[in-house]
């Protein structure tokens, strides 16, 4: 099995980024990502505190960047999310007033070093959280300019979205020859808004990944599609929020005419019963919201 590294690590996504490892679709790969700089650093020796600090010279770092080997624009690139090992240590992090701090809550900076072992996040000695691994970012390489591992887009990036972990495929649409997929930012837990801003629980570790190729995309295809055995769902970027809302809506809607050959009409009406729809994080530059149905739900509709 192929093994990506952290030897290059990209902080911004762009068609520009030299590619640095191949993949077949169908082929399982394994990609190590990097922890965020964060609290660990300190305490590091001191020649290493200043190895990590010139290199984690940005956030999200992603692990190189992927060729998908056939990939064309306008091919529809399918991420089927595997087994995730999550590395022992990790912290969670709060450096001031963001997207999620209420304006008129006082929350001073602040930090918490963590152990992540048996499936669990040691939050203190009498306090365990289960792990639930994920990844914050998995993009292919946007249509057009350079964005910081900050920003989520149409070509997925940073959503920081619980549902990307193992057992869910994303689907994402090709912009340019081998899709130039970057994965980083793994999370061992996350709660809804991320309004710390580092985490949820930052951590590094290792993610099995397996790439597929629909050619061409559905038509209706924009924001990032995300499926697994429980449900389908939309995630899209934005801001505000419900300009967010609003798009993820709209492309779940799409995608439930396309798949049950149903009117838009129905879709909607069936969806004021089921459907299930947060934000995911306010902290980036834009806010993420998932539109989500139950699969069941799926299969019913239009019977």
């Amino acid at each position: 099995m192929q093994i990506i590294g952290t030897d290059t690590l990209y902080f911004e996504i762009s068609a520009d980024n030299p590619v640095t490892h191949r993949v077949r679709p169908g082929e399982e790969f394994e990609v190590r990502t990097q922890i965020n700089r964060g609290p660990w650093v300190d305490t590091l020796p001191a020649d290493e505190q200043v190895y990590w600090r010139e290199r984690l010279v940005g956030g999200n770092p992603s692990s190189g960047c992927i060729y998908v080997e056939d990939a064309k624009r306008g091919d529809m690139l399918s991420v089927e999310i595997g087994h995730i090992d999550v590395d022992p240590v990790a912290y969670t992090a709060f450096g001031g007033a963001n997207g999620a701090t209420p304006p008129d809550l006082a929350v001073k900076p602040c930090h918490r070093l963590v152990e992540v072992r048996d499936g669990c996040v040691h939050w203190s000695d009498g306090v365990r959280l289960p792990v639930r691994p994920m990844l914050g970012y998995v993009g292919v390489a946007p249509e057009a300019g350079s964005f910081h591992n900050g920003w989520g887009g149409t070509w997925g990036g940073n959503l920081d979205a619980p549902e990307v972990t193992t057992g869910t495929t994303i689907h994402l649409r090709v912009h340019h020859e081998g899709a130039l997929l970057h994965v980083g930012d793994m999370h061992a837990l996350q709660g809804d808004g991320e309004i710390c801003g580092a985490g949820g629980i930052e951590a590094g570790g290792a993610v099995r990944l397996t790439c597929r190729l629909t050619r061409p995309a559905p038509a209706a295809l924009y924001w990032p599609r995300l499926e697994s055995t429980d449900f389908i769902g939309v995630a899209a970027t934005a801001r505000p929020a419900d300009s967010a809302f609003h798009a993820a809506l709209k492309d779940l809607i799409a995608w439930l005419c396309e798949r049950r050959h149903v009117t838009v009409e129905d879709s909607y009406l069936f969806l004021g019963q089921v459907l299930e729809a947060r934000a995911t994080q306010f902290v980036n530059p834009t806010v993420t919201y998932v539109a989500k149905i139950a699969r069941e739900y799926v299969e019913a509709l239009g019977a």
